[in-house]
């Protein structure tokens, strides 16, 4: 008995101690930073590993920044961004990229969209022309606005309406756990918005917020930085900005109140779970701790959930979640954000049961938090996955931009991990206990199937 108490102090000490050390090594992306007079930000990082280099555009709008009446547009303009400038028509862009063997692309997000091109590095003056031509000379036309409305309309049945679970998570999701509709519509956009937009306010929309003012260049890989530098000056200091921006207001009433929510979904061969709580500020203490907590709840099979609901109660054949879910990462989270958990499970399985499972958890954290070889073993995965996405010129690229556009410096993304190495169990403890709550609560339940046909009208007819 003493020899295993003693071993489990040594293994406890250990632990701390490698904690403690990982906590304070933290590797910083070599960057610098500067402003052009029309406001453009612009971040160089230096890598000569290999002879290639991302170019990066992040633009500060994504669907929370849209306004009534004009959800998915920022999704729009994430297609209108390819379909050709004053002096780079369409097809130009790509045909370019690619012909130097590099690859182009870009996603709309929550907050932002972001675009890149990977290429070799003699490449890199052809592609701040061709994203400064585009950047100043966009061709929204009534014909590229029309097709890219229908692509992005065909994109929605694809990979939200007629996917198994995608209202649920894509539309649902937000629209339940959100009272604010800047937070709660979602970013792929409706239908009818993007039907009855005109050609002027599509227009209006690229000016305001394709502007320079509004946008953060970051370039990464095997470049110099002094004749990278006065290269960005000449290619995208002249452009003028335009339009003006209407901020908007995305502060939440705080739920008292579980919310719950029954969806038919005929997509779907077996029922889901889906759990939301609004979450806490970026930043904060709360911050780093949930999205730790997110680690460990969900995050592979040697989370807590999976190993309680697929490999022990056998309940469940799916788990995933964490902070930022399902719309974002923890890595690009603004809040007012949502911490979120889905569970895939066996049709002969009481729903209730699968909450009443999750819930467990979370009140085992908050009343015992989360032992020291645990929370070691979290916190070494998620350094070393954060460590591994560094590793290519366009992961460096994005997590540089994500850093100045969220915490107001490109170090902001070592910061953040430095933060989150540093949480201890009682902060888990005390964050889980104050946002993981039935009352802040939204659970949405998917079920397999078509949802009902409304009721016949009764016969007889109404008295004229």
């Amino acid at each position: 008995m003493r020899t295993a108490a003693l071993l489990s102090t040594i293994v406890l000490a250990l632990a701390a101690a490698l904690a403690a050390q990982m906590a304070t090594v933290v590797p910083q992306i070599p960057f610098r930073q500067f402003t052009l007079p029309n406001g453009l930000r612009v971040i160089l990082s230096e890598d000569h590993a290999v002879p290639v280099v991302t170019e990066s555009l992040l633009f500060n709008v994504g669907g929370r920044d849209e306004h009534p009446g004009s959800s998915g547009f920022a999704h729009l303009f994430e297609h209108l961004m390819f379909e050709g400038s004053a002096h780079a028509p369409k097809g130009v862009f790509d045909q370019k990229v690619e012909g130097y063997g590099g690859t182009d692309n870009a996603s709309t997000h929550t907050d932002y969209t972001f675009y890149f091109e990977t290429a070799p590095s003699n490449a890199l003056p052809i592609l701040m022309w061709l994203d400064a031509d585009r950047m100043a000379y966009l061709n929204v036309t009534p014909e590229n606005m029309k097709n890219q409305i229908a692509v992005v309309e065909e994109e929605r049945r694809l990979r939200v309406d007629n996917q198994p679970y995608g209202p649920l998570l894509y539309v649902a999701l937000g629209e339940r756990a959100f009272s604010n509709w800047q937070n709660a519509h979602p970013v792929i956009g409706s239908f009818a918005d993007l039907d009855r937009a005109t050609l002027a306010e599509v227009k209006a929309f690229f000016d305001a917020y394709y502007a320079p003012r509004n946008a953060i260049l970051t370039i990464a890989g095997d470049l110099d930085l002094d004749r990278t530098e006065a290269l960005v000056r000449k290619y995208f200091g002249w452009i003028p900005n335009r339009g003006a921006i209407t901020p908007v207001s995305t502060a939440e009433p705080p739920r008292t109140r579980e919310t719950d929510v029954t969806i038919r979904d005929p997509h779907a061969n077996l029922p889901a779970l889906a759990i939301a709580w609004q979450g806490p500020p970026r930043k904060s203490p709360d911050f780093y701790a949930l999205a730790l907590l997110g680690q460990d709840l969900f995050a592979g099979e040697s989370s807590r959930l999976y190993q309680s609901l697929v490999k022990t109660r056998q309940v469940a054949i799916e788990v995933e979640g964490g902070l930022g879910f399902p719309e974002a990462d923890f890595t690009d989270y603004r809040a007012p954000g949502l911490f979120g958990g889905f569970v895939i499970y066996k049709p002969n399985v009481d729903p209730r049961l699968v909450e009443q499972l999750v819930f467990r958890e979370i009140h085992e954290i908050v009343a015992n938090g989360m032992p020291p070889d645990e929370l070691l073993r979290v916190k070494t995965k998620l350094a070393s996955d954060w460590i591994r996405g560094e590793q290519t010129t366009l992961d460096r690229a994005q997590l540089l931009a994500l850093g100045e556009l969220l915490d107001g410096s490109p170090a902001g993304e070592s910061e953040d991990l430095r933060q989150i190495l540093n949480v201890t169990s009682e902060q888990i403890q005390r964050a889980a206990a104050a946002y993981l709550t039935h009352p802040r609560a939204t659970v949405l339940q998917d079920e397999p199937g078509a949802a009902p046909a409304p009721a016949a009208p009764a016969k007889g007819g109404a008295r004229p």
